[in-house]
């Protein structure tokens, strides 16, 4: 009867541990990244036989996958996968903890920051090149991923130009006026964006780059009172010219009206008659076609084909819109953010992500919004954007010897082991929170289990205090 008593108040401890476990488990069915307990027992020793009650087990850890759940804000941040983001006491970032709760934001000193004030902890950039002030006014360029290692943003600044635009060449010989020479720079830009977009999909040094150059020979000499039209077809655009003055300073007006085409230039050789036409931007194909003196066709002669891919066609484009500008006036700067990978299974150096370019020595009047690629974070405004650091997900070789300390955080144990990086263990997802992966239908289920346990082992203390009661009366009897 003492044993049977002994049994059944050992339940009611277990039990009710069990009921404590669970109902934290319920009450945080809502919490976002909780991870829910699991409960377990063990049977106690025997004497003769027979058992003497039960105790629960250390509540453990249950880190399946919670469902992601959309909020469209640009700080919320989840990963899919096994891992945890890395943060830290604002008052000491020596001390670490761990979360799957992703919900950022940015503090009064533009730290990205967790829900209790935690410190965001990732690898910042190396930041080279100038330093983006107010005399650099139009973003030009946008980000690259170079490599299997490395990640780079390139931005590309120029001055106001179109303030300082200028007229170049002479009549016949590559003649630009201002407002083509403004045109054929947006050409340029956007070209380089382009192919800037291409190499971060594709990293890859590419073919060597080279520039389409077509070349059209008129006939210099015509018989006496002969007319002299020129005229040819340039990507669709016909072009025209009647006789002025002379042969010579005709084909130059034609030239001159073909520069301003954006995109193209054009020079002709007065003493030979022979008109060459240019792309001004490397990889980009130009069409001539129809070209003709009076009625009769001319000569068309592709002399260079267009070619270009990779960083080649980038490195290519950027000389020739580097070198187009400051003929204009202008100023071009050039801003490079580099991180470079973790190695696989390796410790991460991890630091106070900044999200400011001033305190990074980026820009000191530049913003934009937060976008993130597979952990990667940048500041972005418009096409142009800035790497300013790097979400790294850690893992444990035992996450169940993580240790609780509420707040969704966690902290590292003799039993979890050290954080490491493994490279595709976790995806870091942008606009969603893991949502708690406690399974209310599981709950309701262990809470009426664990309660009819309670009671009954309640119904065995009380009859076995019964059978006590009436063993006394016996002997007193």
């Amino acid at each position: 009867m003492i044993t049977s008593m002994s049994n059944g108040v050992s339940a009611l401890t277990a039990f009710q541990k069990a009921l404590d476990v669970e109902s934290n488990n319920a009450a945080n069915a809502g919490t976002m990244g909780f991870k829910s307990d699991s409960v377990s027992f063990s049977d106690m020793m025997y004497d003769r036989q027979v058992g003497m009650g039960t105790s629960m087990n250390s509540p453990t850890k249950n880190f399946n996958q919670g469902q992601l759940q959309p909020t469209n804000n640009e700080y919320d941040f989840s990963l899919k996968g096994d891992g945890f983001f890395t943060v830290a006491a604002p008052q000491d970032p020596n001390v670490l903890y761990y979360t799957r709760a992703g919900h950022f934001s940015s503090d009064v000193n533009n730290n990205m920051v967790d829900e209790n004030g935690m410190l965001v902890l990732g690898v910042l950039p190396t930041i080279s090149g100038d330093k983006i002030t107010d005399e650099y006014e139009r973003r030009l360029a946008t980000s690259v991923a170079e490599g299997d290692t490395t990640v780079v943003s390139t931005n590309t600044f120029s001055t106001d130009y179109t303030k300082t635009a200028v007229s170049t060449g002479t009549t016949g010989q590559n003649y630009k006026t201002a407002n083509a020479n403004i045109n054929d720079i947006d050409a340029l830009a956007t070209a380089y964006q382009t192919a800037l977009t291409a190499y971060s999909i594709d990293p890859q040094v590419g073919e060597i780059a080279s520039t389409h150059i077509d070349t059209v020979t008129f006939p210099k000499i015509l018989g006496t009172g002969d007319a002299y039209t020129v005229e040819l077809v340039i990507d669709g655009i016909k072009f025209q010219q009647d006789f002025d003055t002379s042969m010579e300073n005709t084909l130059s007006l034609l030239s001159d009206s073909i520069n301003e085409y954006t995109g193209i230039t054009s020079s002709v050789d007065t003493a030979t008659g022979v008109m060459t036409i240019e792309s001004i931007v490397p990889g980009q194909k130009i069409t001539v076609s129809q070209a003709k003196l009076n009625e009769e066709n001319v000569l068309i002669d592709t002399t260079n084909q267009e070619s270009g891919t990779g960083q080649n066609l980038v490195d290519a484009i950027y000389d020739k819109l580097k070198a187009l500008i400051e003929v204009n006036g202008g100023q071009i700067a050039t801003t490079r953010s580099e991180i470079t990978k973790a190695t696989s299974g390796t410790l991460v150096n991890q630091q106070p992500i900044i999200l400011d370019l001033d305190q990074l020595g980026v820009s000191d009047e530049w913003y934009g919004e937060l976008e993130n690629d597979d952990g990667n974070l940048y500041l972005t405004q418009g096409d142009a954007r800035f790497l300013v650091g790097q979400l790294t997900p850690v893992i444990f070789p035992d996450n169940s010897g993580l240790q609780p300390e509420g707040n969704n955080l966690y902290s590292k144990s003799d039993a979890s082991g050290n954080p490491v990086y493994l490279e595709g263990v976790s995806e870091v997802v942008n606009g969603y929170l893991e949502a708690s992966n406690v399974d209310l239908s599981d709950q309701l289920v262990q809470l009426l289990t664990f309660q009819k346990a309670f009671e009954a082992n309640s119904k065995s203390i009380t009859t076995s205090d019964e059978l006590m009661k009436t063993a006394l009366a016996l002997k007193n009897s």
